[in-house]
């Protein structure tokens, strides 16, 4: 397999090893739930709050977690830092 069929489907960010817990720096992250298959989601930890708690943490987390294209158990849920927005705003209308 070449360089473009191994690469990762989601964009590059900065993983936040400091997080641990769905409740962690207010809820300012994204978590990135990864599988072994390629499959790759990002979802807001206020939607996994109401299934499972605020308290829960990212390991706890993994362990529940199942794969929507394979099935299988997911092998890595991280938080990730949000995107920032690109460019310059918009200076307002006078």
């Amino acid at each position: 397999m070449d360089a473009l069929g191994r690469r990762q489907h989601h964009a590059p960010v900065r993983v936040l090893p400091h997080i641990t817990k769905l409740d962690d720096a207010l809820g300012d992250f994204i978590v990135r739930v990864t599988c072994p298959c390629g499959a790759s989601r990002h979802i807001e930890p206020e939607a996994l709050a109401l299934l499972v708690g605020l308290k829960v943490t990212l390991a706890a987390l993994a362990t529940r977690m199942r794969c929507s294209q394979c099935g299988k158990k997911v092998a890595e849920v991280v938080a990730v830092a949000r995107p920032r927005p690109r460019g310059r705003g918009q200076s307002p209308p006078e």
